[in-house]
């Protein structure tokens, strides 16, 4: 028997796991109110834990040894954990796009392929002498044509129920995803994590191919099995990072109770009178540090300025110039048979989610219900002076 108490594959997958409870714990101790889509979110980062722990308890070179000496009627419970994240996954997606979303009965039907594999599971395996489960373990006879054909079904249902999860939250409804504080890199994430999920049930394709017609390539299984919780791992740090500083920029800015210089108007009218001039808002990646180059001042003192004068932060200030300007193009009859996305990129957005949730809350309609008021304004117009 192998005597390693870790390689680095098995620890990947603990750190995995480890990660993924440490924030649903975190998650779930640091919300003032458990809504719907906290408790989807903390399910799924349980039950992704759950997957990872099945994996190193099935393949790992020491710990299956672990349970085994324990019992070997441990080593497929957290299996169940394949037919749970999509669902979850779906779910979530929906809570956070659709407006008092609440699961309906139909929703149980979910749980249907659950059902279908514990009964498969039990047949397979649960239901034998306990000396045959054993053996099957140690030489991973288990692993017939049955069993990863059922990992495949598994692992392609999962793929689905992302799809439906990316589709959702492209296209759910704005003001839900603001209320929920819906990130704009998500739907980005997730296609990662389907191409992932694509990946493993190409793994699973190549080992039911194997038990029929013998894959000659089947050394590779086992680089592709490796390289799923590498980019697993890499995916679910990259997320963990993202979040944070999403967080982090979404914080109101602390009160502050001391007593502040008033700020210098003439830089107040060089800074206005720049912006409508030069209008450098256009500029995608406008920052700071280029605004205060432009004006020829320190950046500290240019933050002061405008958190002071205005009391509002450097990008609220900035994207108050670009919504005026994207309704200026909206109301511009040459700018009639321009997309509303070259608008957005035209007023300096580089996200469309963004500028469609600023638009709706500055002026009570989406960009699209915007123009075409007025466009019907502008005809009635044009009927009247017609008539008279």
């Amino acid at each position: 028997m192998d005597k390693t108490l870790f390689n680095l594959h098995d620890l990947v997958l603990l750190l995995i796991a480890f990660e993924c409870l440490a924030v649903a714990v975190y998650v779930g101790l640091n919300r003032a109110k458990q809504s719907l889509p906290t408790s989807l979110l903390i399910a799924f980062l349980g039950v992704h834990a759950g997957i990872a722990l099945h994996e190193l308890v099935l393949w790992g070179s020491t710990f299956r040894y672990w349970v085994l000496d324990a019992s070997p009627n441990y080593f497929f419970i957290l299996n169940f954990a394949y037919w749970l994240d999509g669902p979850l996954l779906f779910l979530f997606a929906c809570s956070v796009t659709q407006a008092e979303f609440k699961p309906k009965r139909w929703h149980g039907l979910l749980l249907v392929p659950v059902a279908v594999f514990m009964v498969f599971i039990w047949q397979h395996f649960y239901a034998l002498p306990y000396d045959d489960k054993v053996t099957m373990v140690k030489d991973y006879s288990f692993a017939d044509f049955d069993y990863v054909f059922m990992d495949l079904l598994a692992k392609a249902t999962r793929v689905v129920f992302s799809v439906f999860a990316i589709l959702l939250i492209m296209r759910g409804d704005e003001q839900t995803k603001v209320k929920y504080n819906v990130p704009a890199w998500l739907p980005k994430m997730l296609m990662l994590f389907t191409a992932i999920l694509a990946w493993e049930t190409m793994l699973s394709v190549i080992k039911v191919y194997h038990s029929l017609y013998v894959f000659p390539y089947y050394d590779i299984v086992e680089i592709i099995g490796l390289a799923s919780y590498y980019m697993q791992f890499a995916l679910f740090n990259t997320v963990i990072f993202m979040a944070a500083s999403h967080f982090l920029r979404s914080q109101p800015a602390k009160p502050k109770t001391v007593e502040r210089e008033p700020v210098s108007q003439e830089l107040v009218a060089q800074l206005e009178a720049t912006m409508e001039r030069e209008r450098p808002y256009l500029n995608q990646n406008l920052s700071f540090e280029r605004l205060a180059e432009k004006l020829n001042i320190p950046v500290k003192e240019l933050s002061n300025a405008i958190n002071r004068h205005y009391e509002v932060n450097f990008y609220e200030f900035i994207n108050n110039y670009r919504i005026q300007e994207a309704k200026r193009l909206l109301e511009d009859p040459a700018c009639f048979d321009k997309s509303i996305t070259d608008i957005f990129y035209d007023a300096g957005f580089n996200s469309k989610s963004v500028y469609n949730t600023l638009f709706k809350k500055k002026f009570n309609k989406t960009p699209s219900q915007y123009r075409n008021d007025v466009k019907k304004r502008l005809a009635k117009q044009q009927l009247q002076a017609g008539l008279s």
